[in-house]
Formats: C-alpha cells, sequence, structure tokens
C-alpha cells in the first residue's frame, strides 16, 4: 500500500515537471540558441531595411532636405559591415598571422599597411614576398630586405619611405654583391665600395648621386690598387697629376706603365703610358736649378668622350655647348705625346690615319727610347679654355667626333698642340 502510495508521488511529480526539464533542454541546445540568434539578426535586419518613415519623427532635417532616419542607419550599417569583410579579405586580420616567421603579410597596396608598425612582409603586384623588415606609414622606413620575384635578395640596409636612405647593401641579380656603403634617395652617396660581380673589389670611396666623387681608389680585377686619387662624376679627376713630379704620380698609380723617352739627340722630355686607366703623361724639366725633376706638364686622355658634371660630350658641338667658342680650331702637326697616343690607339682598333711613322729603340718592353717622329702627320685640333686648364681635343678631321683629348694648365696654353 505505502509503495503505491510513493510511485503516484513520483509519477504526479514527474507529469508536472516535465514540460520543465523539455523547455530548460530545448533553450540549452545548441540548436535552439543558433536558430534564435539567427532569426533575432534576421529580424533586426529587416526593422533596419524598412526605410519606410511612419511619422515626421523618423526624419532628419539637412539643409531643409528630410531624410529618412531609417535609411540612414542602415547605410552606416551597411558601410560598415562592407568595410569589415573588405578588412578580413585583404588583410585576413580576423584570421591568423601567416606562417612566414610570425610576421604578418600584406598586399601592397593593403589599407591596413598604413596601420602597420615594426617589422611586416610585403606582397608585390605579383604576389611574390618583395619587401621583410620594418614599416611606418605604410612605407619601408627602417631596416629591411628588397627581394625580386626569383627569391634572390636585391638589397638589405637602411630605408626611408620605400627608399634606400643611409648604409645598406645592393646585390647583383645573380645574388652577388655589387655595392655596400650610404646611400641617399635610392643612389650611392657618401663613402662605399663598388664590387664585380666576380667578388672583386673595383673601389672604393666617395660618391655622389651614384656616381664616384671626391678620394677614392681603383682596383684590379685581383683586388690589387691601380690608382689612389680624386674623381668627379665617375672619371678620374686626371688633371690633378699636372704639376707633380715621376715619384708622386707613382704614389697615386700601381698599374702598368710602358716609359717612352727622347732620345739624347731629340731632347729630354719622357712620355708614361698609364694603361690601366687610359692616359698618359708628360714630363719635362722646368729648368729650375733648385730641383731639376721632371714635372707632368700635360695629360693625355685617350678617351673619345669628355665628362663635366653629368653631361658627357662625344662631339665638338657637344663640347662647344659646354665648353664656349674654342680659343684655336685647326689643323696641327703631331707632338711626341700625340704621336704615342695615335700609334696606342691605332693598335686598340681605334684608328686616326694609320700610325705615326716613329724611329724607337726597345730597351725593355716598357722602357722605349724615342729617335725621331714624323711631324707631317696631320691632325684636326679643337682647343678649349676653362678656368685655369686648356683642353685640346684631337680629330681626324674638321667637326665631329674627337678621338682623345689634352689637359694642360692654362699657364702652357703657348705650347698647346
Amino acid at each position: 500500500m505505502g509503495d503505491n502510495l510513493f510511485s503516484v508521488l513520483i509519477s504526479t511529480i514527474k507529469s508536472r515537471y516535465a514540460a520543465i526539464v523539455s523547455k530548460l533542454r530545448l533553450w540549452l541546445s545548441w540548436n535552439y540558441v543558433r536558430t534564435r540568434v539567427i532569426g533575432g539578426i534576421r529580424d533586426f535586419f529587416f526593422r533596419l531595411l524598412d526605410v519606410r518613415p511612419k511619422n515626421k519623427n523618423d526624419y532628419f532635417t539637412i539643409f531643409g532636405w528630410m531624410v529618412s532616419k531609417r535609411l540612414a542607419y542602415a547605410g552606416i550599417v551597411i558601410v560598415g559591415v562592407l568595410s569589415l569583410w573588405y578588412i578580413g579579405a585583404t588583410t585576413k586580420i580576423f584570421s591568423k598571422l601567416t606562417s612566414n616567421g610570425g610576421l604578418r603579410t600584406y598586399s601592397y597596396n593593403s589599407v591596413l599597411l598604413r596601420l602597420a608598425k615594426d617589422k611586416v612582409r610585403i606582397k608585390a603586384k605579383s604576389g611574390y614576398i618583395a619587401y621583410e623588415g620594418d614599416v611606418s606609414k605604410g612605407y619601408a622606413t627602417g631596416e629591411g630586405s628588397l627581394y625580386s620575384k626569383n627569391d634572390v635578395l636585391l638589397y638589405n640596409g637602411s630605408f626611408l619611405k620605400n627608399k634606400y636612405e643611409g648604409d645598406g647593401s645592393q646585390y647583383y641579380d645573380s645574388g652577388a654583391l655589387h655595392y655596400t656603403g650610404a646611400f641617399h634617395n635610392n643612389l650611392y652617396e657618401g663613402d662605399g665600395k663598388l664590387y664585380r660581380e666576380d667578388g672583386t673589389e673595383e673601389y672604393e670611396g666617395g660618391f655622389f648621386s651614384g656616381k664616384k666623387e671626391g678620394h677614392g681608389k681603383l682596383m684590379d680585377g685581383g683586388n690589387n690598387p691601380i690608382y689612389d686619387g680624386n674623381f668627379s662624376a665617375d672619371e678620374i679627376v686626371y688633371s690633378e697629376l699636372l704639376g707633380k713630379s715621376a715619384d708622386e704620380v707613382r704614389s697615386m698609380y700601381f698599374g702598368k706603365q710602358i716609359m717612352y723617352e727622347e732620345s739624347p739627340d731629340m731632347g729630354s722630355d719622357t712620355v708614361m703610358h698609364l694603361k690601366d686607366i687610359n692616359a698618359m703623361y708628360l714630363a719635362q724639366g722646368d729648368g729650375s736649378a733648385a730641383d731639376d725633376a721632371n714635372k707632368v706638364t700635360q695629360v693625355i686622355v685617350l678617351k673619345d668622350t669628355f665628362s663635366m658634371g653629368s653631361t658627357v660630350a662625344d662631339d665638338i658641338e657637344d663640347l662647344k655647348s659646354l665648353m664656349g667658342s674654342p680659343i684655336y680650331e685647326g689643323n696641327s702637326a703631331v707632338i711626341l705625346p700625340e704621336a704615342i697616343a695615335i700609334n696606342v690607339l691605332n693598335d686598340q682598333k681605334r684608328t686616326m690615319n694609320g700610325k705615326v711613322d716613329m724611329d724607337v729603340t726597345e730597351v725593355y718592353s716598357d722602357d722605349i727610347i724615342v729617335n725621331s717622329i714624323a711631324t707631317d702627320y696631320p691632325v684636326y685640333v679643337y682647343t678649349f679654355e676653362r678656368g685655369d686648364l686648356v683642353y685640346s681635343f684631337v680629330c681626324k678631321e674638321r667637326g665631329g667626333g674627337f678621338v682623345f683629348y689634352e689637359i694642360m694648365d692654362g699657364e702652357t696654353d703657348d705650347d698647346a698642340a
């Protein structure tokens, strides 16, 4: 009897609370929660997008225009949603860090790149990692590395607003070191070292606007010094050899050279061919009892171009634009340094009118005695004066290009060829 009463009591309780338990289970189930949330969001947007105003309180008044408040709110929400979608799609800010060493990766035109700081990776337009390093306000600024599409390091060092600025190293497309030193505005500027692609050092010294400038040292393919002196716009300042003794020149030039000496019957002049810098010089005695050492009175540059600043001239009209009207022009017979220059260039396939006839005695391969030269070999010369220097440009004929040029002190312009 007692057991039956207890069973009836339990059944009554279960029947009364079964509905409550069922509701609790329903409310706590994930499907129910998801359905309610999605339904609520859907209803919210339905109400939001129901932009039909009900009365005048549903309007904003802007410059006399009535604008629906619900329409304005809907526009703001839509713009916000689209912005979040765009940010997520372009930068993956809501997903995860990339697998590239824990650095975030941005497209080169990403909006959020402007907000990024410290180290990042930047993809080029074609999708490869072009930059890895510091950024600020959307620019490569600080220390970083630039890569080619073949993943070859092109530059490593300091940047400022996407340009090389400060100390850095630039590389050939092969990956070999090309330059290391100071940069300004993407160009070599300051002290640096220039290398050939085979790894040998080519030049060490000053640079300006991407060109050799100031004091520097040229090296040969074996890393041996060739020339130690001044440069301007990538060219040796050949005029600084003027007035120097042979010993002083030897302290600047260390490359291969050939000496041409006049025989006693001709005189006492000496011409030195500085093969590794495409130049010669004429050394003459100055007649001083206190110092009878020969001094450089003329420098011959075996080049058919002439540089002044950033301008390069390769014909007479260009020279006139640079230096004005010549102080002399006309036919002239060759003198000793010109005759040697013509013959050297003729051996290099850069002929004028063939070789100058010369009677020489070869003491050694680098020591030649000149007994006589044919002075009737004709050349056409244009002579210009600029500052304290006189430049004579030797041509095959009147007008057109020149084959080489000579530099002298202005005081010796009476001797100009």
